[in-house]
């Protein structure tokens, strides 16, 4: 069991975008790595203990096991057969003892809902910061190169290994995953067409640090003269690249349709997305703070307005007793984030 206040130790898979020592392990050599770690490739880790404040050991898992570990979860811990991983990709200013332990602490919010979802935090690196202090070096740094590692996720959960498998991200973490792992340039700085080769059922953006027209037909590209505008569109630029990498990440049936759907998760009050907003960070309101549609339905793309879909948390946070009572940002564990997850969980194909 994992608390905030104490040295942490986390039994279940973890799935770590970070440097590791020693870097080319097998499967359950012992492994380090530290609150400070840099960017790498994404490997799968168990065991993880905090032997110092930001020190861990863990124990290396390699893809075949893990996959192994993911299909006898059910049967070994006596839940729903149809469980499948919801891998949990944190935010900025998130440690890694804080993450795994926010998701020990959250894990009875999951099991009261049947467990049709099994958490696997996702590590990546970033600075620990007081409040806003060093979020512009985290989304052009860090966040970057992590994402870049996270393109090569495939690695590490395959499509033949992890058949079923969905992705929440929160806050940062929805700008590691859309403008990195789906961002990748050429040695011309044009966006590659390609995805990451990984395909989940479901998608969860919460609060997510991305701009609110990133799906739109026709996206504000920093073309015209703005405040820090080639940093911005050196970040955030060629969105409609970005989305169509980012959309082909969902599993599609025999037809080539999607199985499952995009979901925004927005909050209007959301007070650390009013600061992302500024001229002094993004200078473009976020999705997490309107949701995907803002102006209309109507701007969003024609082969993607079907197959996103919002979900206002508004009417469904109580404004004390919840997890993130001052900033409104941290839902992401909520039990009611988790219930819809759940309501919109595909289940299992009927011919499997």
């Amino acid at each position: 069991k994992s608390t905030m206040s104490k040295l942490i130790y986390y039994k279940g898979l973890v799935l770590a975008a970070l440097e590791i020592t020693p870097s080319n392990p097998q499967h359950g050599d012992e492994v380090e790595f530290t609150s400070s770690s840099g960017a790498g490739k994404a490997v799968f880790l168990k065991k993880v203990k905090e032997f110092e404040s930001g020190k861990f050991k863990a124990e290396y898992v390699s893809p075949e096991r893990a996959a192994r570990h993911v299909e006898l979860f059910p049967k070994l811990n006596k839940t729903n057969k149809d469980t499948s991983p919801l891998f949990v990709v944190h935010g900025f200013n998130v440690q890694p003892a804080n993450h795994m332990s926010n998701i020990a602490s959250k894990w009875e919010r999951f099991t009261d809902e049947d467990l049709k979802y099994y958490p696997i935090p996702v590590l990546w690196p970033c600075s620990e910061s007081v409040f806003i202090v060093g979020y512009g070096k985290d989304q052009e740094d860090p966040s970057q190169r992590a994402g870049k590692e996270m393109k090569a996720m495939v690695d590490a959960i395959p499509n033949d290994l992890f058949p079923r498998k969905s992705l929440l991200m929160h806050s940062m973490g929805n700008h590691v995953v859309f403008n990195g792992a789906c961002g990748v340039k050429d040695e011309a700085g044009k966006v590659i067409d390609k995805a990451p080769d990984v395909e989940f059922e479901n998608i969860f953006l919460a609060a997510a640090d991305v701009p609110h027209d990133i799906f739109w037909e026709n996206p504000w590209d920093y073309d015209d003269k703005w405040f820090d505008k080639e940093r911005m569109k050196r970040l955030f630029g060629q969105k409609k690249q970005k989305a169509s990498n980012f959309f082909k990440m969902l599993k599609v049936d025999e037809s080539g349709k999607p199985i499952g759907k995009i979901y925004v998760l927005y909050y209007r009050w959301d007070k650390a997305l009013t600061g992302s907003s500024t001229p002094f960070a993004n200078n473009e309101t976020r999705i997490g703070s309107v949701g995907h549609k803002k102006d209309g339905q109507d701007k969003v793309r024609a082969d993607m307005k079907d197959y996103i879909e919002d979900y206002d948390m508004y009417p469904n946070l109580s404004w004390f007793g919840g997890d993130d009572n001052l900033l409104k940002h941290s839902y992401q564990l909520e039990r009611s984030a988790i219930k819809f997850y759940f309501s919109n969980d595909v289940g299992r194909p009927e011919e499997e």
